[in-house]
């Protein structure tokens, strides 16, 4: 279908492996959603969430430690989301993101846990995600949560990351969360929320891995991540709700946080 405005965005059609009861997830939380699981978009959200896919194609992601690094940190922006909808009130979208999220199927990760010998995190997440679509009160979706974030620092350690490497994948979670943004915003209207949503999550991972640099017994990885927060400042600004309707028309901090973060990790080295 063709829509001739300005503001049309065009975006392919994609084959969705669907899987569970999407449709129902916006409505009430479904009874669960298997780890290994493939996204199950309803079709609007499904298409929509092309044109930020299309520009997270094109983000480049570094290998070796870093790139274990990054990759946890896809699945922990997306349970700091689902987490901060849930425990905000808001269930239904909590459930809705799990079941939606391309950034989290366990089997993309695997090979790479196997290979740093990583403990894994199958039952911290399972349990975590069966705690939200089973509507569980808020104190044992946080304990879950709480559980799932420490085994996700754990098989982070296995990485044996040099500062570089745990740096670098700062500026590469940053490009992403950038990318995210510009999927899902447009000229101020958040129009693809999930992208919009994945953008706070990035965003909120690498402030929390640089919050724990500068507390750190490390000095220069102690001045790393308080430099990295400074380029954060502010940047709450670019997102007023994880279920706002409209966000920063201009969110250039991001890139700009990214690039500073890549001279910022070029420091370490």
């Amino acid at each position: 279908m063709t829509d001739d405005s300005p503001k049309a965005r065009k975006v392919s059609a994609r084959k969705w492996a669907a899987v569970t009861m999407a449709g129902l997830a916006a409505v009430q939380p479904v009874a669960s959603v298997s780890l290994m699981a493939g996204p199950a978009f309803a079709s609007e959200a499904g298409e929509a969430g092309e044109a930020g896919e299309a520009g997270e194609a094109g983000v480049a992601r570094q290998d070796g430690p870093t790139e274990l690094l990054t990759s946890l940190g896809y699945f922990e922006g997306t349970y700091r989301i689902a987490a901060r909808l849930y425990l905000g009130g808001d269930r239904n979208a909590a459930a809705a993101h799990l079941d939606e999220s391309h950034h989290a199927f366990y089997e993309d990760i695997e090979d790479q846990l196997q290979a740093y010998a990583a403990p894994g995190f199958a039952d911290e997440a399972q349990a975590f995600i069966t705690a939200v679509m089973e509507n569980a009160g808020d104190d044992a979706v946080q304990s879950a949560y709480n559980a799932l974030m420490a085994k996700l620092a754990g098989n982070a350690a296995a990485a044996g990351a040099s500062r570089y490497d745990k740096v670098i994948s700062l500026h590469d979670l940053l490009e992403l969360a950038s990318v995210e943004y510009e999927g899902g915003v447009y000229e101020g209207k958040v129009d693809v929320p999930i992208e919009y949503r994945d953008s706070w999550g990035f965003t909120e991972t690498v402030r929390a891995r640089a919050e724990a640099f500068a507390k750190g017994d490390d000095p220069a990885l102690a001045q790393a991540g308080q430099d990295v927060l400074e380029q954060l400042d502010g940047i709450d600004a670019l997102y007023p709700g994880l279920t706002a309707e409209t966000a920063a028309t201009d969110a250039s901090q991001l890139a700009v946080a990214a690039g500073w973060t890549e001279i910022i990790a070029l420091r370490v080295k």
